[in-house]
């Protein structure tokens, strides 16, 4: 199908929700008024920057992770080798710790196949984590058979029990530094709504996010964010005014324009938008006959293109009281 022209964005289908005077004003750029602008963008860049941070501490704690696993075996093998060095027991467990050693390393590549399968980034870097602790456990084994029984030293005992110690402190500053960071990252989350996989997109002018385009239906837009949940991609817009009592319809067209860029996008339609206000979140189903809705109102945009005007399509004074636009409005009603 060829081109639709013109392309309209998402943000404009918000507008024509609302009232398509206000969309219309909006295309003669007609001036925004209001406190409620001002905060609502600083609001947003807030926002972004915070949603952005959640990567960046989570990839820091699990830096630390990945840090307190090593030192954390380390001191273990070190502390076990230390007590090899002054023990006097003559029995030979060669072939038993080399059994041991092989076992740990068939897992761990059980695990790496597993691993390579799964969906989110978080839970293959847990296996990731097992695979390491699994092969090191192994190596060591192997090295604790053949020096377990052919060190004896009284002296050289004691020192490295205390290297062991300091590996374990080291263990514990990094453990800390972990916890640190994913608290924040959580904290992150939690705000945000971000909870069920990863942050895949973010509309921020440093992360460049990707315009999102869809030819067949003349849309484009960039959502404020897109979280995976297992092998979904959902769209999120983050409303920073007042809560209402439930979704408003022009902040559902919203949601459902960036659905549909997700579908044509990624090729594969999300079950679901999420809407967040500050005070509630809201789980908007994306179906056939949500997506007819916006089409249509897409089509509606189009005519009043062609009719070269558009009118308020509502008898709500506090609606208009609350609209941007209302200074340079011949139709408001209060």
């Amino acid at each position: 199908m060829a081109t639709a022209h013109p392309v309209f964005s998402a943000a404009e289908v918000e507008k024509f929700g609302y009232c398509p005077l206000t969309w219309w004003l909006s295309r003669q750029a007609a001036e925004e008024t209001g406190e409620e602008i001002v905060e609502g963008i600083t609001k947003h860049e807030q926002m972004g920057d915070e949603i952005r941070s959640i990567a960046k501490h989570e990839k820091t704690a699990h830096e630390y992770e990945t840090t307190v696993l090593y030192f954390a075996i380390a001191a273990t093998i070190v502390s076990v080798l230390g007590i090899s060095f002054v023990s006097s027991t003559t029995f030979r467990v060669t072939l038993i710790l080399d059994t041991v050693a092989l076992i740990w390393l068939l897992a761990a590549v059980y695990l790496l196949y597993r691993a390579d399968r799964l969906a989110t980034r978080r839970d293959r870097f847990l296996w990731e984590r097992a695979i390491v602790t699994f092969s090191i456990i192994a190596v060591m084994t192997a090295v604790l058979s053949v020096t377990t029984f052919a060190i004896r030293d009284e002296i050289l005992g004691p020192v490295v029990e205390i290297i062991a110690l300091v590996w374990l402190i080291g263990a514990t500053f990094f453990l800390r530094r972990s916890i640190v960071h994913s608290e924040v990252a959580g904290a992150a989350r939690r705000k945000y709504g971000a909870t069920g996989g990863d942050v895949a997109y973010v509309d921020h002018p440093a992360a460049k996010a990707d315009l999102l385009v869809s030819e067949r239906y003349g849309l484009r837009g960039r959502p404020d964010y897109i979280v995976t949940e297992g092998d979904h991609i959902i769209p999120v817009e983050a409303k920073t005014g007042r809560t209402p009592k439930g979704p408003l319809f022009s902040h559902i067209l919203q949601i459902a324009a960036y659905c549909l860029l997700v579908e044509e996008t990624y090729g594969k339609a999300p079950p679901h938008g999420i809407l967040r206000y500050e005070g509630a979140t809201h789980e908007i189903e994306y179906n056939e006959d949500l997506k007819k809705l916006l089409v249509g109102k897409l089509e509606d945009m189009r005519g009043a293109l062609r009719k070269g005007e558009a009118h308020r399509n509502h008898n709500r004074p506090g609606k208009c009281i609350h609209c941007s636009r209302r200074e340079g409005c011949p139709e408001r009603l209060a």
